[in-house]
């Protein structure tokens, strides 16, 4: 089960420059959220002769009054724009930081995760809702894996990382967003991006490059799998993987700047990409890659992050046949040894 792959650690100074990154990114989106109480500004607003205080929210002129004019609401609107100007100043200063940074990144080698992949991350991470709901379940997620164990899984003939990450990006919510907000979002990655026609959302940019967001909708919310059941269909699957713990982690892009990644648990989508690997019907390159990419994963948590244990409590909502079929397939690996098949 070793394949033919390998792992290649980050060096002293990838890992100094890859933390420099992450923290200066959390600071980043720390001074963009202190920037929302602003949307929107504060107005005086005249009616029937007399000047009220109003709160806009939004650039529709939503709102509400604070009050006539009077002292105490002209002392608000000094406070609020006061801070308003440090607050942009603060993200002001941060932007050309930001972009120093990229560069140190690419220099260093880190810029692992396609440009579009990046752009459409940090749109989610400015989404109110989505930004909390939303998991990458394609074979973009082993990104998120290999910075947080500071590793690189190197491509090989049958595990070729950019065949399986480098054209597509799937997402996986319980939320359901309409699909023109859904494709509003994705254009302000890339303006290129349309929708395709079908069952679910997709929609592929003028590079071909396709996003595909599949959701389980309000009637299997909160739905969870035990011990006896039997592995459903590709969307009665869904839920097994996204009622698993989440894992997220800031992964570096093509163009050197950071995104945050939020990912199935590693184990979980380990299994899940061996209950792939299992399926019929499918294209004949396919179940080779997927279970070559449970096996890297698999390798990936056990030698370089020991505080995840296969088995545990956390991943018996998953059907005992998967798990079954993931112990038996170690039993046949050099990885026998390191995992615990008790289940």
């Amino acid at each position: 089960m070793s394949g033919d792959y390998r792992f290649r650690k980050f060096s002293d100074g990838q890992q100094r420059i890859y933390h420099g990154a992450v923290h200066l990114y959390a600071a980043y989106l720390e001074a963009l959220r202190a920037t929302r109480p602003f949307r929107g500004g504060m107005h005086w607003k005249k009616i029937k002769g007399r000047q009220y205080l109003y709160q806009y929210v939004d650039r529709y002129g939503h709102g509400r009054s604070l009050g006539p004019r009077a002292g105490p609401t002209e002392e608000l609107l000094a406070e609020f724009n006061q801070a308003r100007q440090a607050a942009a100043a603060r993200l002001r200063d941060l932007r050309p930081q930001l972009t120093e940074q990229a560069r140190f990144c690419r220099a260093a080698l880190l810029h692992r995760v396609p440009r579009t992949v990046t752009r459409v991350l940090r749109q989610l991470e400015q989404h109110e809702v989505l930004r909390e709901n939303v998991m990458v379940i394609g074979g973009n997620a082993i990104h998120a894996f290999e910075f947080a164990a500071g590793v690189f899984l190197e491509s090989s003939e049958t595990l070729n990382l950019l065949a399986i990450s480098g054209g597509s990006l799937t997402l996986a919510t319980h939320r359901q967003a309409p699909p023109a907000e859904l494709l509003a979002l994705l254009r302000k990655a890339d303006r290129s991006f349309a929708a395709l026609g079908g069952q679910g959302f997709r929609a592929v940019n003028r590079g071909g490059y396709l996003v595909q967001i599949l959701s389980l909708g309000p009637q299997t919310t909160g739905v969870r799998g035990g011990a006896g059941e039997t592995m459903a269909g590709a969307g009665g699957n869904l839920h097994y993987l996204l009622s698993s713990p989440k894992f997220s982690q800031v992964v570096i892009g093509k163009d050197g700047s950071p995104a945050t990644m939020v990912v199935p648990d590693p184990r979980a989508f380990a299994l899940h990409q061996l209950w792939l690997s299992e399926q019929h019907g499918r294209e004949e390159s396919q179940p080779a890659r997927d279970r070559g990419l449970a096996m890297a994963v698999a390798q990936l948590v056990l030698g370089y992050l020991p505080q995840y244990h296969f088995f545990h409590a956390d991943l018996r909502r998953f059907p005992d046949e998967v798990v079954r079929r993931a112990a038996d397939l170690a039993a046949e690996s050099d990885l026998a040894t390191d995992l615990d098949v008790e289940y």
